[in-house]
């Protein structure tokens, strides 16, 4: 992990605290905002509301933190974890992965699960609205990611070490969760844990992103072939 200038360090470390906690705020609130409800015309978990949240995460989680990057004087994403693979990623994306899936597909017929998801509460999914909703969960995700383990984790790293730093990314990714109900935050304490000791080790987010984004594609599908008022629609 190369060092930064002083006051690129303290200017990352603030600018990431702000967006992660104030982020979270307009990415919860905002689309059940007057002004946004009467320009979408869209219910929460109508296509167009997920949409919405999910793209403004996009620009909160994503946008705003490169640019963040881009104006602190360091240029230079490898240090917030954007870096090639190393082999070792490889093996802990696979792990976690086949571990996730299978938590899935356990999980996702049950009635607490079949409440939230899929996000889209649409009864009948396209193939079409299956891989623009794929697309979105993935554009979302690696912003969401490189935000909490790219941008806060390495710039907490620098400051405070790697286990005050953990702690901090941890509590935080809990708190945002909260909104999800009491499982998924008390879930994304160890979920938190490994992600951040495993971004450390590698240099790297890729493990995060790919483990994340498995995470939602799989509950996403599983529950949509679950959920007893879903169906996929058939081509012709």
């Amino acid at each position: 992990m190369n060092p930064l200038p002083a006051y690129a360090e303290l200017f990352c470390f603030t600018s990431a605290i702000i967006v992660a906690s104030l982020g979270f705020i307009f990415y919860y609130y905002l689309p059940d905002s007057t002004f946004i409800q009467k320009m979408l015309k869209s219910a929460k978990g109508e296509t167009r509301y997920v949409m919405f949240q999910r793209f403004l995460g996009v620009f909160i989680f994503g946008i705003i933190p490169l640019l963040i990057v881009a104006f602190s004087g360091t240029k230079n994403l490898t240090d917030f974890g954007l870096i090639a693979p190393v082999p070792e990623t490889y093996f802990w994306t696979i792990i976690l992965s086949v571990a996730i899936v299978t938590m899935n597909y356990f999980n996702s017929g049950t009635p607490e699960n079949l409440s939230v998801y899929p996000q889209n509460r649409k009864e009948v999914w396209s193939v079409k609205l299956i891989i623009i909703s794929a697309l979105s969960w993935i554009a979302y995700l690696l912003s969401y990611e490189f935000l909490f383990r790219g941008f806060l984790f390495f710039a907490s790293v620098r400051l405070l070490g790697l286990w005050p730093a953990a702690a901090l990314n941890v509590a935080i990714y809990a708190l945002v969760h909260v909104p999800k109900g009491n499982k998924e935050t008390i879930g994304a304490i160890p979920l938190g844990i490994i992600l951040c000791y495993l971004t450390f080790r590698t240099g790297s987010i890729w493990i995060a992103v790919v483990t994340h984004i498995v995470m939602a594609l799989s509950n996403e599908w599983l529950s949509l072939r679950a959920h007893p008022q879903m169906f996929i629609k058939k081509l012709t």
